[in-house]
Formats: C-alpha cells, sequence, structure tokens
C-alpha cells in the first residue's frame, strides 16, 4: 500500500485472442506438463539421495583404507559408491561442465536432459501434448520407472547389506581414547 492505504482492483485473466484453444485442451496441456514436472523432481530427489548414500559410505571408508581388517568392508564400500555412480551417470550428466557437454559426452544426452525440454515444449505450447510428445514421455516414464527401481533394490538391499558387513567386521563401536 501507499501511505499506510491499500487499494485493490479486479483483475480478469483471459486467453491470448490469437490462439484458439479449448478449455479441455489447455487442462490436458497442464497435466502433461504437471506430470513432467513431478518426474524431474522425482528424478533430482534420487540425484540428492543417492549422492548423499555414496558420500556417507567413502566417509565411513575414507579411515579403514589400508588397515588390513577392514579391506572388505573398504571393498564394498567402492562397490556401492561405484554402483551409485553408475546410476547417477544414467540420470544425468554429472561431469558436463556446459551445456554442450550435455550432448557431447559419450552416450549422448542422459534422462534428465531428455526429459527437460519435453517439459519445457509442453508447459510453453498452446495446446494439448501431441501424439509424438506423449510417445516419448512415456518411452522416458518407462526409464525412470527402471532406474527408479534400480536405486531402490540399492537402498533396501545394499545398504543394509554393506552395514551388515560393517556390524560382522566390526561389532564394538570404536572409542577412541580420551
Amino acid at each position: 500500500g501507499v501511505d499506510g492505504q491499500s487499494l485493490t482492483t479486479p483483475v480478469e485473466v483471459r486467453l491470448d485472442p490469437r490462439v484458439a484453444v479449448s478449455p479441455a485442451d489447455l487442462e490436458e496441456q497442464l497435466a502433461f506438463a504437471l506430470g513432467l514436472r513431478q518426474d524431474l523432481v522425482r528424478l533430482a530427489e534420487i540425484v540428492h539421495d543417492l549422492r548423499s548414500v555414496r558420500e556417507q559410505v567413502k566417509a565411513r571408508a575414507a579411515p579403514l583404507r589400508g588397515v588390513t581388517a577392514a579391506a572388505p568392508l573398504v571393498a564394498a564400500a567402492d562397490a556401492l559408491a561405484g554402483r551409485c555412480d553408475a546410476l547417477e551417470e544414467r540420470l544425468h550428466n554429472p561431469k558436463a561442465e556446459v551445456t554442450y557437454d550435455i550432448l557431447a559426452r559419450p552416450g549422448g544426452a542422459k534422462l534428465y536432459s531428455r526429459l527437460a525440454p519435453l517439459y519445457s515444449w509442453s508447459h510453453d505450447g498452446d495446446g494439448r501434448p501431441t501424439q509424438g510428445m506423449r510417445a516419448v514421455y512415456a518411452e522416458l516414464r518407462t526409464e525412470l520407472d527402471a532406474l527408479a527401481a534400480e536405486w531402490k533394490t540399492i537402498l533396501e538391499a545394499d545398504v543394509p547389506a554393506f552395514n551388515a558387513k560393517a556390524r560382522e567386521l566390526f561389532p564394538d563401536p570404536v572409542v577412541l581414547p580420551a
């Protein structure tokens, strides 16, 4: 407000008069874009979580490197971190430093780099998604579901197996002298 006064006025939002799109088509476009956005968020959450697991595993193994009794745990940590690395590289291009790298790196654009433009095209358009957009999204969604299932296996099988190996090799907590 100005000088302690608050002013209001009604506003009416209208469609661009140059675009003839039915409300149903706009609803379909919105639903499609929101589905893509949800999958981009899901992918980003997986990457965030797997980076966290990888860093925890590496941190747990770091002080044990070179300790003969800990060699199996260090090897298990390296294997688990490697699985996280391999999965991350299929979700996006973690080593890309500039946009060009996303397409130029061996293997081409990864899942994120294929989902993101489809999301942009879907919400920037003036109408319902095309059959081609739907077909591409179905393929990308199948790929994301498979990678999410792989992440779930890492979380539900590999991480507990790693923790069990740690407990087996070091059943007593390490207490540092004061």
